[in-house]
């Protein structure tokens, strides 16, 4: 019976030394990402819009949440020029289309898509600059009135294309 009392504390004492090892050995959860100390600055030019379709808060909107991005998660100051890294972009798409068709040969819902190409420049490691395209949708039921949810549909599509810069750029994924 003694046995058995230590199977719990041995099994506790195994996880939590699963759960160290990966954290530190591996980096899963660091996200300090592969900048060298030596980086200290960043900037990001205001992305211009060159989509057909042209929404007028959406590079102001694309340009401030990635500065919002690397301020929050990078201990980097944000400057104008002569930056560490740097970021520029144009928006280069915005269109809806239909994603979903209903028995009635109606679109049962559409998907909003914005496409960006970015170009990031690291003046102390040139080899991890970048120039790419990113692209990232959001559904909406096509029965709602597309003007009261663009807003909306714009701020998720632009979380989710600035994660996909950082993580290029930090973490080269």
């Amino acid at each position: 019976m003694k046995k058995a009392s230590y199977i719990p504390g041995l099994l506790k004492l195994s996880v939590i030394l699963l759960f160290i090892m990966t954290t530190y050995s591996c980096g899963i959860y660091s996200f300090t990402g592969k900048f060298p100390p030596s980086i200290k600055t960043f900037s990001v030019k205001t992305f211009s819009n060159q989509s057909s379709l042209v929404v007028p808060s959406l590079s102001e909107k694309m340009t401030e949440k990635l500065k919002d991005k690397f301020l929050k998660e990078m201990n980097l100051k944000l400057v104008d020029d002569e930056a560490d890294i740097s970021f520029s972009g144009i928006i280069t798409d915005y269109k809806t289309t239909p994603s979903a068709i209903s028995s009635d040969d109606r679109a049962a819902s559409t998907r909003l898509t914005i496409t960006i190409q970015v170009k990031f420049e690291n003046s102390q490691v040139p080899k991890d600059n970048y120039e790419t395209s990113f692209s990232n949708f959001a559904e909406f039921n096509s029965t709602l009135d597309f003007s009261s949810v663009q807003d909306n549909l714009n701020d998720q599509i632009i979380e989710k294309l600035i994660q996909d810069i950082f993580n290029k750029a930090v973490n080269n994924w």
